[in-house]
This record gives C-alpha cells, sequence and structure tokens, in this order.
C-alpha cells in the first residue's frame, strides 16, 4: 500500500467570513443606500418630464410634417393653464402630470404654433417645468425646427 505525504502544515479556520464582518459589510450597504435614495428620486422626476417634453416635442415635430405634407396650414395649440398640448392633425393630446406646467415664453396667437405648408411657422418658446428641472421647446419661426433644451 502507498504511503501518503501529511502536510506539515495544521489545519486552519479560516474557511469563512465572520458574523461580525458580514454585518459591518451590510451596515455599509445599507448606509450607501440611503444616501443614494434621495438623489434617485429626483433623478427619476426629472427624467419623467424630460419624457413628457419629449413628447410635446414630437406632437409638435408631428404636426409640422402633416401641413407639408398636405399643404395646409397646421396648428398646434398649447394650454398653459390646464398643462396640455393638442396636436392640430390629429387627436393626439399631451398632458403634463400634477406639479409640472407649461409657461409660454414667446409665442404667435395665444400658445397656439401655426405651421404652414411651405416649412414656415408662427414659432414659440415653452417652457416645461417641474419641481427638479425644466426643459425649453422652441419652435424657430423660419424653419419650423423643433428644439428640446435643458434649462438650468
Amino acid at each position: 500500500m502507498p504511503q501518503t505525504l501529511r502536510s506539515s502544515n495544521p489545519p486552519s479556520n479560516d474557511g469563512g467570513f465572520a458574523l461580525l464582518e458580514l454585518l459591518a459589510a451590510l451596515a455599509i450597504i445599507a448606509f450607501v443606500a440611503a444616501m443614494a435614495l434621495p438623489y434617485m428620486a429626483n433623478t427619476s422626476q426629472a427624467m419623467s418630464l424630460k419624457v413628457q417634453a419629449a413628447e410635446i416635442a414630437a406632437l409638435l415635430r408631428q404636426d409640422r410634417n402633416m401641413a407639408m405634407a398636405e399643404g395646409r396650414t397646421i396648428v398646434s395649440t398649447i394650454d398653459a393653464r390646464r398643462g396640455t398640448v393638442l396636436s392640430g392633425s390629429s387627436a393626439r393630446r399631451v398632458m403634463l402630470r400634477e406639479g409640472s406646467a407649461i409657461r409660454v415664453e414667446r409665442a404667435g396667437h395665444a400658445g397656439r404654433v401655426a405651421f404652414q405648408a411651405n416649412g414656415r411657422s408662427s414659432g414659440g418658446t415653452f417652457d416645461i417645468e417641474g419641481p427638479r428641472a425644466t426643459f425649453r421647446i422652441s419652435v424657430n419661426p423660419l424653419t419650423s425646427g423643433i428644439m428640446l433644451s435643458t434649462l438650468e
């Protein structure tokens, strides 16, 4: 029978983590999570407002494209009091959530943007404001280009 060599090192008890080490790691993770949670909530609100601003910009682009495609003037309506934007080419409507508002900075006729068949528009600038962020939608009167930007 062959002999096996025994290790000269005695067996050690360092096979895992102690309960105290695990509790300390969990406490650090909980502390970091508690510090990050308010930031994540603020980011979520700002992202939600940005999505709504992008929906409004898309609605305006759709009206511009339809005006040029159909060869007629299409009017989009921005109702700041109700916090809604109505499409002039379809039944589409974007309503802001509570705590958000639309402020008309500059617009042609009482919160209306007219898109003409020749590619021009009445133009306008609208701010979408929320508790954590503000976004600006600008409609160029010469090109009908619609730009969405973030205000600090």
